[in-house]
């Protein structure tokens, strides 16, 4: 399993999901200004799938021979049952970093350390299932 891991398509997986994230989490940032954090993070995991979806369509799996629309419901799928892990890691993340005494910008950094809990995982499930296998 581990040589998945060391190809040129788990690079290009990795600054896509960057550039998803960094996506993430700059409108979580804006969000933020109106919304309180946990709904911030919220919608801006909405934000970030979509860019996801559609870069990793285009630069990571543009040979997949599925049909876009099952891809992106895929996709979504995936992302909505990882979705509870990423916004609960964000809000214990920041608990715990009020609690050892971080507070300045503590949701900054809740937040991004939380958008790398499904790496692994959202990429095998990408590669064999949501744009791999049969249509």
């Amino acid at each position: 399993m581990i040589r998945h891991f060391l190809r040129p398509q788990f690079l290009g997986f990795l600054a896509v999901g960057a550039s998803a994230a960094l996506l993430n989490w700059l409108a979580r940032l804006m969000l933020s200004r109106w919304l309180p954090f946990a709904w911030a993070v919220a919608l801006a995991y909405v934000l970030g799938m979509a860019a996801a979806f559609a870069l990793n369509s285009r630069f990571v799996f543009p040979t997949s021979n599925k049909p876009r629309q099952a891809q992106a419901r895929s996709f979504v799928l995936v992302n909505l049952l990882f979705f509870p892990a990423v916004w609960l890691a964000s809000l214990a993340i920041q608990h715990w970093l009020g609690h050892v005494g971080v507070a300045h910008h503590s949701e900054e950094l809740a937040h991004a350390l939380a958008l790398a809990v499904p790496m692994f995982a959202t990429f095998l499930i990408y590669k064999f299932h949501t744009f791999g296998g049969k249509p």
